[in-house]
């Protein structure tokens, strides 16, 4: 199991999915105010938009922001004909997350 997540890591896992679970990570991200309003893919947007995402686009989570973005996609998309698929996802990053907290209190 992966030690390090990242936002880059939760979004190739959603690739699989429709492309509204990216949109609602990409909502979550500006909920939480880890962007302000910044596109999921660097190509687009304007050049602050850019350098937002490029800053936050591959540091390490924490166990905490894991099961936040996952809770906050969970009900977000609560009831799309995908959500069996995205919830293997979702137990994934939450078992992950888990992982990392039992390794903290060790």
């Amino acid at each position: 199991m992966k030690d390090k997540i990242t936002i880059s890591d939760i979004e190739n896992r959603l690739c699989d999915l429709d492309t509204e679970y990216r949109e609602a990570l990409a909502h979550c991200l500006m909920n939480r105010k880890y962007l302000s309003d910044s596109p999921l893919r660097l190509e687009m947007g304007t050049e602050k938009q850019q350098a937002e995402l490029e800053r936050v686009w591959n540091n390490p989570l924490t166990a905490k922001q894991i099961k936040e973005i996952m809770n906050d996609i969970s009900k977000e998309m609560s009831g799309d004909f995908q959500y069996g698929s995205f919830n293997g996802i979702k137990n994934y990053y939450m078992r992950v997350a888990n992982e990392m907290i039992k390794g903290k209190e060790r």
